[in-house]
């Protein structure tokens, strides 16, 4: 799915602080090695946010690392910040988190929306979904709070009825 998407939903780790590496929690049984809580880095972040083992992630048990997208949100967040680092402060880390996390839903559904939009059949359903799209990216600019599992609850409702020929809601 990544060849189909702009650079602005690709990661590049590059241009991140290793947020992904941080801010989430890390369930073991999910392929992340090992149970880590949210805002507490990973054993295996380096002081340069690159990872200490990522040559041999799935023969250590974290294929869930190997396999994770952020679909960009871990570069565009870290833009927001300026490249502050989130060891900073634990005020500085929160605010970072927070951002990435909100930012991680959002880019997850724009890759969706981006990839339903190559499969629109009908000029309605071209135009619902570039609305969700437009509406997805707004929120991107903004720090408007968003209900994660609300949204996309209602942003695949909506790619499906598009898709589907149905009236959108």
């Amino acid at each position: 799915m990544t060849s189909l998407l702009p650079a602005l939903l690709r990661p590049d780790c590059a241009r991140c602080a290793a947020l992904c590496c941080v801010a989430p929690a890390f369930d073991a049984e999910q392929g992340f090695g090992y149970d880590k809580p949210a805002s507490e880095p990973c054993r295996h972040l380096q002081a340069d946010n690159r990872c200490g083992i990522h040559p041999a992630l799935v023969a250590q048990g974290f294929s869930g690392c190997a396999s994770f997208d952020c679909f960009g949100a871990g570069q565009r967040a870290t833009a927001l910040f300026s490249g502050e680092d989130w060891r900073a402060s634990a005020a500085q880390a929160t605010r970072m988190f927070e951002t990435y996390g909100r930012l991680r839903t959002l880019h997850e559904l724009l890759a969706l929306a981006t990839v339903a939009l190559t499969q629109a059949r009908s000029a309605a359903a071209t135009e619902t979904v570039q609305q969700v799209l437009a509406q997805l990216t707004r929120l991107c600019e903004t720090s408007e709070p968003v209900d994660g599992i609300a949204l996309r609850r209602k942003t695949l409702d909506q790619i499906r009825q598009a898709l589907r020929g149905e009236s959108v809601e």
